[in-house]
């Protein structure tokens, strides 16, 4: 009963701070509306919503885009059929005239009570787990095969790709979170009453719902899939459309390029969300999530605040869902 109550007063206050948050983030964008807001969106004082840094050229097109995605598909499909899946790893698989006579001799309270077998939990909980392993596997071995393509090829290095974090990434990020997230939360809240949210990880924290499982999930869904969706994305993706759009310079040398065409966003972003087709509603306010997400990386050319916003989320979401299936609510 105590550990229920730790659940409760956890989920509680979870919701608290998500409340907190879209009040914060609606204030800040009535006084920036108002002309009062003494800071912007990544918590600089400018006239910019949001600030501009100056980028270098890009050293990735749409090309690496293209062959990251292809990457996480062959290694998908091949854990696909490597690793066992829950029926395969049953001590015995009957044979087909097994299977007929068994059907034919069957009773129907038999035929009913078999029905239900190949529906169990565990059944279900493992088909999620593998799952969740092939997806974690196939997106770690393409982000660093795709870090190594790169280097090969066009010499660039984690700095050069805007992964290695500093304090103003940080900061940034942080701020940033407060203003995306309020408008982002705020239509999660309305569509999700239309259309009921559906996805493999909070799928398989409503079977399994132990600590072990809980941690396993953090890191895959809040530090590694925030990391490789934003640098797919963001910085392959929208920024190997920019290069089409806004030519950056020649040379390698820090300048002060700014791309404002928002067009290569608005494609990253529809095609974000097709890629989070059939979880619901979640494609829609993840379009805009996106959106958000691409302006952050189109003014500042700073991978790290976009990171920061995304495993926010998806940390605040996982731990929600975490304590609300423990306190049974």
């Amino acid at each position: 009963m105590q550990r229920v109550n730790l659940f409760e007063i956890g989920f509680i206050a979870i919701s608290l701070t998500v409340l907190a948050l879209l009040v914060a983030g609606g204030v800040l964008w009535i006084q920036w509306w108002r002309g009062r807001g003494q800071r912007n969106l990544c918590g600089d004082v400018s006239p910019d919503l949001i600030t501009r840094l100056p980028q270098p050229r890009p050293r990735w097109t749409v090309f690496d885009f293209l062959l990251m995605f292809g990457m996480m598909i062959l290694v998908g499909a091949s854990l696909q059929q490597s690793l066992p899946t829950p029926q395969q790893e049953t001590d015995e698989t009957p044979t087909a005239a097994e299977v007929v006579e068994q059907a034919v001799d069957a009773t129907p309270e038999e035929a009913s009570a078999e029905e239900a077998s190949t529906k169990d939990p565990s059944d279900r909980a493992a088909k999620l787990r593998s799952q969740v392993r092939i997806h974690f596997i196939a997106n770690l071995v393409a982000f660093v095969l795709t870090l190594l393509f790169l280097r090969l090829t066009q010499g660039a290095t984690l700095a050069h790709l805007s992964l290695v974090p500093n304090r103003d990434d940080v900061r940034r990020g942080l701020f940033a979170t407060v203003w995306i997230l309020a408008p982002v939360l705020l239509l999660n809240l309305l569509v999700s009453n239309l259309v009921q949210y559906e996805h493999t990880v909070t799928n398989l924290l409503a079977e399994e719902s132990g600590t072990r499982t809980f941690l396993a999930l953090l890191v895959s869904a809040a530090c590694l899939t925030p990391i490789v969706e934003e640098f797919q994305f963001r910085l392959l993706l929208q920024g190997g459309l920019q290069q089409i759009a806004d030519p950056p310079p020649d040379s390698d040398a820090m300048s002060f390029w700014k791309p404002s065409t928002a067009w290569p966003i608005y494609v990253t972003s529809l095609l974000f969300a097709a890629m989070h087709w059939g979880q619901g509603a979640a494609p829609i306010p993840l379009f805009f999530l996106s959106v958000g997400l691409g302006f952050l990386y189109q003014r500042t050319g700073r991978l790290v605040p976009a990171i920061v916003v995304h495993m926010l989320l998806n940390a605040a979401t996982l731990c929600m869902e975490f304590c609300r299936v423990n306190a049974g609510l």
